[in-house]
């Protein structure tokens, strides 16, 4: 395996792990905002640019699409178990991580 498919899938990994913990902040957010405490206004993890600079997305290729469908996964997020690590997440981090992938490739 050379170093550069080595980082990649290094990368990978911690994309999906990123993506992942933002998943389970956002289950935090709209829990709250379910109690009626303000969540979402002012507590953003900012993790996508993060996820943007891992994934090599040059400026170009960011647009409202991606920043539109990550939102969209993280919504689903409050569809499923809240779990202690975030593990029941992981299935939908994984699948936000290929939808990105596949549009930025498009």
């Amino acid at each position: 395996m050379s170093t550069k498919e080595h980082i990649h899938i290094y990368n990978k990994d911690v994309i999906i792990d990123l993506i992942q913990q933002d998943l389970k902040h956002y289950q935090l957010i709209y829990g709250l905002e379910q109690l009626g405490l303000q969540g979402s206004g002012i507590h953003h993890l900012q993790l996508l640019e993060i996820i943007y600079q891992l994934m090599q997305i040059l400026s170009e290729k960011k647009n409202d699409y991606l920043a539109e469908t990550y939102a969209a996964f993280m919504s689903m997020a409050t569809e499923y178990e809240i779990t202690p690590l975030g593990e029941s997440l992981r299935p939908l981090a994984k699948e936000c991580y290929y939808r990105l992938k596949y549009l930025v490739e498009l």
